[in-house]
């Protein structure tokens, strides 16, 4: 299965993933990296693994993304590693991401040949558009926001996505509703419904609205498929 790899923005390379491990989630494949890798990533990598303890910040600040040929942006909740080391740096590069949520990779992975993922109205989005909107919802969820009045106000005034790790994955051509694959301890759902505002700042208590469901099957019975009905009518 063909993915294009990003950092941030950028297209930094191109991997034929197969399934490793799959109750782990794991997909891995060999890397044909870009001049821009080489130019932008590439030490990176061999400085992560040149020490005990790698800067894991630094590392999740290259924002790395895989998407399938289908659209579908994969959400490795265990990140991304390549196989590249300066003393071995002319020797072919293997990626690995970690933790991809099972029923994604059944449906919409190990299918041939591979399936669409959504239906009109909802549509797949580019990488640009997916950082675009991950960084609004920072900021309405007010992620951003170091005062004294946040680190103070109590956890039950917070919103549902608050200390959320999350993954644009669709959008409603309609609206401002925007689909995105979370992940938060102690919480089962698993996709999330925000109806973004754009106002770029932190959000009034209860907003974005934000609608949860338990899996991505249970957001397509719910909303995606009777959107479909209400477009084609």
């Amino acid at each position: 299965m063909k993915a294009r790899i990003f950092s941030h923005n950028h297209l930094i390379g191109i991997a034929e993933l197969n399934v490793g491990d799959k109750s782990m989630g794991n997909v891995y494949g060999d890397f044909e990296p870009t001049e821009l890798y080489f130019e932008k990533i590439q030490k990176e990598v061999w400085n992560f693994w040149k020490t005990n303890k790698p800067n894991y910040e630094k590392w999740y600040s290259l924002r790395f993304n895989a998407q399938l040929e289908n659209g579908l942006f994969l959400f490795p909740e265990g990140g991304y590693t390549f196989d590249d080391t300066e003393e071995l740096a002319n020797e072919p590069i293997r990626i690995d991401l970690a933790g991809i949520d099972y029923q994604i990779l059944e449906n919409y992975f190990l299918t041939e040949p591979l399936k669409p993922f959504i239906e009109e109205p909802w549509s797949e989005i580019d990488i640009g558009q997916k950082i675009a909107f991950e960084d609004e919802l920072k900021i309405e969820l007010g992620n951003n926001d170091k005062s004294v009045l946040k680190i103070f106000s109590r956890k039950s005034n917070q919103h549902i996505l608050a200390e959320t790790e999350f993954s644009a994955f669709c959008s409603d051509q309609r609206n401002d509703d925007v689909l995105f694959e979370i992940r938060k301890v102690n919480l089962e759902e698993k996709f999330a419904i925000a109806h973004l505002t754009w106002t770029s700042k932190k959000e009034k208590e209860g907003f974005p609205k934000t609608y949860l469901f338990k899996d991505f099957d249970e957001f397509k019975f719910l909303k995606m498929n009777p959107d479909k009905i209400d477009w084609e009518s």
